[in-house]
């Protein structure tokens, strides 16, 4: 698919944070757009123009690198993947990382596994609520990096997150800089649920300027108890530690 996507240029950015990219690992990167934007016709998955996706798509995951460097084999979960984001990206820039791709609709999980298979990722591919999920032996207290975006307001996401992170893992939850009083709104369920939530900010340049992102950072601190996640009616309806 020949699609003017983006400004690779911004890519160079990725050495402020660390990060060094492959000739191999680029084209990857180009070519998990390609698909993205090729399915995209067929199916909404995002809504991003391809001019921008180079800062609103790849960026935009890749600088929870910069917030937080996972261990070498760390077993990794996002939440609500999508279109992929910000889950494959990063297994693209860090292919140590054992990923687990989560969404419920099926349509989404088919293009995941599709495109896994394209750029042959080992990333696992599961259909389910993330809420439902998190009670099975296999996922919970499982993950030692969980990450999410454009999922949920963080009242909710810490309670879908928590319960999926090992004692001393890390969830990472990207948020618009505007929504700093809803993350620090989420502190007392982080606590119910065994964690901590601290804030965090980046900033980095775009196809459309700069832009500054808030990421909440929760740490797994103790055991959540088993009644959480809740049911999403309950969730949605009862934040914990605050209100609807």
């Amino acid at each position: 698919m020949e699609t003017p996507i983006g400004d690779w240029s911004l890519l160079s950015q990725l050495e402020r944070w660390g990060l060094t990219l492959s000739e191999s690992q680029r084209a990857r990167l180009q070519q998990y757009l390609d698909h993205l934007y090729a399915v995209n016709l067929q199916m909404n998955l995002t809504r991003v123009s391809p001019e921008q996706a180079v800062g609103r798509h790849l960026l935009d995951s890749l600088c929870l690198l910069a917030v937080h460097t996972p261990p070498e084999g760390a077993c990794t979960l996002d939440i609500g993947s999508g279109a992929g984001l910000p889950g494959i990206p990063l297994a693209i820039v860090r292919p140590d990382l054992r990923l687990t791709l989560l969404d419920s609709h099926g349509k989404t999980v088919q293009f995941l596994r599709e495109t896994c298979e394209l750029l042959d990722l080992s990333a696992v591919v599961v259909q389910a609520r993330a809420e439902a999920w998190a009670h099975t032996p296999e996922a919970r207290e499982a993950f030692d990096l969980v990450l999410a975006r454009a999922v949920a307001k963080m009242p909710a996401l810490a309670e879908l997150m928590t319960p999926y992170l090992k004692i001393g893992g890390v969830g990472l939850a990207l948020k618009s800089i505007h929504e700093l009083d809803e993350i620090r709104a989420a502190e007392p369920a982080a606590r119910i649920l065994g964690a901590s939530l601290p804030v965090q900010t980046i900033e980095f340049e775009t196809e459309q300027g700069t832009v500054q992102r808030a990421v909440a950072v929760l740490h797994k601190e103790r055991t959540t108890p088993p009644q959480y996640p809740r049911s999403w009616a309950q969730i949605s309806k009862r934040p914990l530690g605050g209100k609807a």
